[in-house]
């Protein structure tokens, strides 16, 4: 093949390159966000704030401190925007934000394990109207039973029974592979069971690496 087969006939233009196609709208509107323009951080608040918020009451129960725990999500991520790549959607990125602040919380009012033993040896429950404005069509002993799940089988349940989100998405926000996360899911279900059915042994064990399910 010669040179001249190369060549374009004259008068003809050189053909356009192709579009780029690998943009990424919640980078794009995070990039813009960070460097302080308000109509994408209006447009990434309302994109995410309901969804969010939900994910927060149910990892607390506490629908006032959810409130709280979504303005610290919102001012630590707006800091910190300039850190998320595109790996995952943004509403998973504040999500995992959103658990760590959620996870100090139950820590500051000493929830966790001390909850769980109470639950365990008392057996009690949130008042009626707690769960209701939680979980209206399920009530007081579901919550309770909720409640007792470590915060990893929560997060997993909620993200894959509430949201349909994919394990992946949910491995992404509790910051471990996907089988881990497949683990954390299956165990919530099974201590759901036993506990609404009125059974006391829960799973909590060990994961590889000394993590607690």
């Amino acid at each position: 093949m010669g040179k001249a087969d190369h060549e374009l006939p004259v008068g003809a233009s050189p053909p356009e390159a192709a579009p780029e196609t690998d943009s990424n709208p919640d980078l794009d509107l995070a990039r813009a966000a960070a460097l302080g323009d308000e109509e994408a951080w209006r447009r990434l608040y309302d994109a995410t704030c309901q969804p969010l918020f939900n994910f927060l009451v149910y990892q607390t129960g506490d629908r006032e401190a959810a409130r709280d725990l979504l303005q610290e999500t919102y001012v630590t991520a707006l800091g910190r925007l300039d850190t998320y790549r595109g790996q995952g959607t943004l509403l998973s990125w504040l999500r995992a934000v959103g658990l760590r602040k959620s996870l100090d919380w139950r820590r500051r009012v000493k929830l966790g394990v001390r909850k769980v033993a109470a639950l365990a040896l008392e057996r009690t429950s949130l008042t009626s109207s707690s769960a209701e404005a939680t979980f209206p069509a399920l009530g007081d002993s579901f919550q309770a039973a909720l409640n007792r799940l470590s915060p990893h089988q929560r997060a997993a349940l909620l993200l894959r029974e509430l949201e349909d989100a994919p394990f992946a998405e949910i491995a992404a926000v509790l910051g471990c592979g996907e089988p881990t996360a497949r683990v954390h899911h299956h165990r919530a279900c099974r201590n759901l069971r036993i506990w609404l059915q009125g059974g006391d042994d829960l799973v909590f064990s060990e994961l590889p690496g000394g993590q607690q399910s």
